[in-house]
């Protein structure tokens, strides 16, 4: 009967040996599937957001084409007063004085639309660096004709403090361009 017992101790030993060895080997097997599964979705976490990054730059540049293209011989009078408005709001966060703001239709190129807007600012350089800054992250064209900085003149009348940073006036010639869509 004993021996009975010690076989039977024996069978439940070795059972018990086979499961924990097959609990083992599945357990090991699903964390490999699992390490595999995690590294297909970190490379594809990367990729949608490499795809969300390039449609936010894709969508940017096709505004400005979009912002870029007409069918019209020439601005109308709400985009122009509609750019004047952005530059006036950019000057005003920039703590920037404008002296002077007129437009101009110029004779452009065949295909391209030009409206050419002439600034007369008081501004330090930093406060026109960051200026010119804003004007290039516009959604339109923008090329800058002409650029001419020259100290405001101080009278003997005024007195500037010993720290204040120096201003200076700034003739600005801007031209924004559309290009003419064929039909």
């Amino acid at each position: 009967m004993r021996e009975k017992y010690l076989i039977f101790i024996l069978c439940i030993l070795l059972i018990t040996i086979l499961f924990f060895m097959f609990t083992i080997n599945s357990v090991t097997a699903k964390q490999h599937k699992i390490n595999e599964l995690d590294k297909k979705i970190k490379n594809a976490q990367e990729k949608l957001n490499s795809a969300r990054i390039m449609d936010q730059q894709l969508s940017q540049f096709s505004r400005i084409i979009d912002n870029s293209l007409t069918r019209e011989a020439s601005f109308s009078f709400d985009e122009i007063n509609a750019f004047k408005t952005t530059i006036g709001r950019l000057a005003d966060q920039r703590t920037i004085t404008i002296n002077k703001l007129s437009d101009s239709n110029k004779f452009s190129l065949p295909g391209l639309v030009e409206t050419t807007y002439n600034l007369e600012l008081e501004a330090t350089y930093v406060q026109i660096g960051q200026f010119i800054s804003d004007l290039e992250s516009m959604d339109n064209i923008i090329k800058i004709q002409a650029l001419d900085i020259s100290p405001l003149a101080v009278s003997d009348k005024e007195v500037t403090a010993p720290n204040a940073p120096n201003r200076y006036r700034v003739t600005l010639e801007l031209s924004v361009f559309k290009v003419k869509r064929e039909a």
